[in-house]
């Protein structure tokens, strides 16, 4: 079992949410993003308004059909839900995602991409990208190993 379908089991588990596999591994590809946001210890105004849109472009995108009648906005929800979740809890799930993110490049190169991308757009969400932010995208470029991805 790849370390991503470990965190996906243990994730949906105990939050009690039903999302498939596809749909959670786009949750683990922005938790990057999100501890970008986090790295001032606050997510303002400007930033949440970034997370709230992203979560309905994701839901859009990726609703089933066994969400319901209002899939779409079903899984806005549970994705801003999710969100939300993980800023307040990132000391409890930061080494589990950043593994299984880093196990996940190992067959989804593309995705280092993606996570890049959305680092910056958050960093810049506010008032372009502060020092701690910046501090922040280093160390996870690092840990992820995404030093060769250039946008």
């Amino acid at each position: 079992m790849s370390k991503i379908d470990q965190l996906f089991k243990e994730y949906t588990q105990e939050r009690f949410i039903k999302l498939n596999k596809e749909q959670f591994v786009y949750i683990v590809n922005l938790f990057p993003a999100l501890r970008v946001v986090m790295s001032d210890g606050i997510v303002d105004q400007d930033e949440w308004v970034t997370v709230k849109r992203l979560a309905k472009i994701l839901g859009d995108e990726f609703a089933s059909e066994d969400l319901g009648e209002e899939k779409e906005e079903n899984l806005m929800l549970i994705y801003r839900s999710e969100f939300r979740h993980l800023v307040k809890n990132l000391d409890k799930w930061q080494t589990k995602f950043l593994d299984a993110l880093k196990d996940y490049f190992k067959e989804n190169e593309t995705s280092k991409e993606f996570v890049v991308e959305t680092m910056y757009l958050f960093a810049s969400a506010s008032d372009g990208v502060s020092e701690e932010e910046n501090e922040v995208i280093e160390f996870l470029t690092q840990e992820l190993g995404l030093e060769d991805i250039e946008l």
